[in-house]
């Protein structure tokens, strides 16, 4: 497992989206943005079981994970895997208060995201490339 140093940890816990490249069944690459948060020197994102970068993921566990705020940027490969020990409500809950804020946070947990089938994933960094 790569670690993390003290700058990319302190820029990983900025506030910024990540976009996660995972490998389609034709070898092609998928991208989509997607809010993250640090755990432990790992990655946790939290998704529905009916996109395509769970199925992807399930299939083949490669991902390529970039967060930038433009220049500067960390690009994280790894392998990802369904974290089934945790609390993919509670991660989700979590998620939403980082990105939107206390109330409004709780709200769309509350309203939305908790009345879908999640899960949360773990990426565990093999590579870091950062430019920060």
């Amino acid at each position: 497992m790569a670690v993390f140093d003290s700058k990319a940890e302190a820029f990983l816990k900025g506030v910024y989206f990540g976009k996660i490249a995972t490998i389609k069944k034709d070898g092609s690459p998928h991208v989509t943005p997607i809010w993250y948060m640090l755990d432990e020197g790992k990655l946790i994102v939290n998704t529905t079981m009916e996109r395509v970068k769970y199925r992807n993921i399930k299939r083949d566990p490669r991902v390529s994970f970039l967060v930038d705020d433009g220049y500067p940027y960390i690009m994280i490969q790894g392998k990802a895997r369904i974290a089934t020990e945790r609390d993919a409500m509670k991660d989700i809950e979590t998620l939403a208060i980082r990105y939107t804020g206390e109330e409004k946070g709780r709200k769309s947990a509350r309203d939305r995201y908790w009345k879908q089938p999640r899960v949360s994933i773990e990426i565990v960094p093999e590579q870091v490339l950062a430019d920060l």
